[in-house]
């Protein structure tokens, strides 16, 4: 075994658990947040990812229910065996922190290609599989009440806390549909990196992803696959893997699995992940909270099986397609927030890296609004009238404060006005953008200046409504402010961010 040597910051670190039960697991994790860290990836029953301050690695070693904690990469048999699960840990750790993956992923000709590049096949079905597929997921969605149009969609989950990934190998006693266990490391270790970097763009999500393993063998015949029968080879494989694994042989024995693992975890959310040989109406789709996916990977290969995963899971957490191939367009609404699709390559004017979009190590802030992001770390929102000569407390949402104020609405006259940063505040005039998509992370990215804004009742006003002004407060957080009418009294609506 070796040690990856870091100073400062927040290091990754492989544990190894004394427990066997989920109160273990759950202790553990408490032991980790009581020193400043984050668990990652739990691989039940006795293995944990986290992500935890350099200078308290050494402490993490003494705690109760700890057997080790390493830092580089670990050696076949170096650790206290547990079985098969933990062989499986170990490959997908070596292979995260091994410089080779990050060389590869940085020299990769296939790096931010749009998933419909030519002589590339994207992660969906085309429009009348999608279109089957869709059918069947209303026939299994719970009836709900319409709401107005953009009202939050409660049966669409959101990307926060913790995750159980069913991760299925629908095995054969056949030698075309054989998976070897080299096979299967490889598509754990490509899962969980693809997941860790989909967890990674926000780590105030507190995600952590559980992993349940199973490998049912099945004995289907090629003859079992009839081509006529298309739309039906998933239902033949999938119903026969499900009764092997002891539920059901229908979608019902399917889903009872998920929930037993959502339970069984203590779970916010929980989801199968179908790998297989076995014939399939496309190389990757979601539908019915489960992901279907084969070793190939079409033409992307299977160094890029991370990202078509984790495409897959941004589609069960409610995101929408960005290609143009997909047809996407900027005004449907997805995610349980329904935030539009502003970044669709058929209507955005500038279309930016994306997860959604193209084989890129990146998430867009629409993208982001659609997994439930933007309702993380808010220190202060809200909308109200923002008085002529008042100041404004971004950070506390308190007009007129007696100290701390980051705004001031300064009347110089009936024509003259000003939006002035007090106390340190700066301010972006962001122009008519996307409130709801901006994220915290876009934010920090802005340059800000002590400059004022215009804000005159003349033909050079800067806060015409719909206009977006970014702030860095006095306090240092960020924050975004809406001008929705304009006046002597402004109309805002505006977030500021932890």
């Amino acid at each position: 075994m070796s040690e990856n040597v870091q100073v400062g910051g927040m290091q990754e670190v492989f544990i190894q658990l004394k427990g066997k039960t989920l109160k273990d697991v759950e202790r553990s994790i408490a032991s980790v947040e009581s020193i400043g860290g984050r668990v990652t990836h739990v691989f039940p029953p006795g293995i944990m990812v986290a992500s935890v301050p350099s200078v308290k690695v050494k402490l993490l070693r003494r705690r109760a229910g700890v057997i080790s904690v390493e830092t580089g990469t670990i050696a076949k048999g170096g650790l206290k065996d547990l079985g098969h699960e933990l062989d499986l840990a170990i490959d997908a750790w070596n292979n995260h922190i091994g410089a080779e993956r990050r060389t590869r992923a940085i020299e990769s000709p296939l790096l931010d290609k749009s998933w419909d590049t030519n002589k590339f096949l994207p992660p969906d079905p085309p429009a009348e599989v999608m279109a089957e597929l869709r059918r069947r997921d209303a026939e299994l969605a719970p009836a709900q009440a319409k709401g107005p149009a953009g009202a939050p969609n409660m049966n669409i989950p959101v990307l926060v806390g913790r995750v159980v990934v069913g991760i299925v190998f629908v095995d054969s006693t056949i030698a075309q549909y054989k998976i070897t266990d080299a096979e299967k490391s490889k598509i754990i270790s490509e899962t969980t990196e693809g997941l860790n970097m989909l967890s990674s763009f926000e780590p105030n999500a507190n995600i952590q992803w559980v992993y349940d393993f199973k490998r049912p063998k099945i004995n289907l015949q090629s003859g079992s696959f009839p081509a006529a029968n298309q739309n039906g080879w998933e239902d033949t494989w999938r119903n026969a893997a499900v009764a092997a694994m002891g539920y059901s042989a229908d979608i019902n024995g399917m889903n009872s699995y998920i929930n037993s693992i959502k339970v069984a975890n203590n779970a916010q959310w929980a989801y199968a992940l179908f790998v297989t040989k076995y014939p399939k109406v496309w190389f990757a789709y979601y539908w019915g909270n489960h992901v279907v996916m084969d070793f190939a990977v079409d033409g992307w290969g299977i160094d890029n099986f991370n990202l078509v995963v984790a495409h897959e899971t941004g589609h069960v957490f409610g995101c929408g397609d960005e290609y143009a191939a997909s047809g996407c367009t900027c005004t449907s609404l997805h995610g349980r927030y329904q935030v539009k699709n502003g970044n669709c390559e058929n209507c955005a004017p500038v279309s930016i890296p994306c997860l959604m979009k193209s084989n890129s190590q990146a998430v867009c802030d629409y993208t982001r609004g659609q997994l439930g992001w933007n309702e993380l770390a808010i220190k202060s929102r809200g909308a109200t009238t923002f008085k002529g000569t008042w100041t404004f407390d971004l950070d506390s949402g308190v007009q007129g404060p007696a100290s701390g104020a980051d705004l001031w609405w300064e009347q110089v006259n009936t024509v003259t006005r000003y939006l002035v940063p007090q106390s340190g505040a700066m301010l972006a005039n962001l122009g008519a953008v996307n409130f709801d998509a901006l994220s915290r992370q876009t934010l920090m990215t802005k340059a800000y200046t002590a400059t004022p804004v215009n804000g005159s009742n003349n033909a050079s006003n800067k806060l015409t409504p719909g206009t977006v002004i970014a702030i860095k407060t006095n306090a240092g957080r960020y924050a975004k402010m809406r001008i929705d009418t304009y006046g002597y009294n402004l109309g805002i609506t505006w977030v500021t961010y932890k």
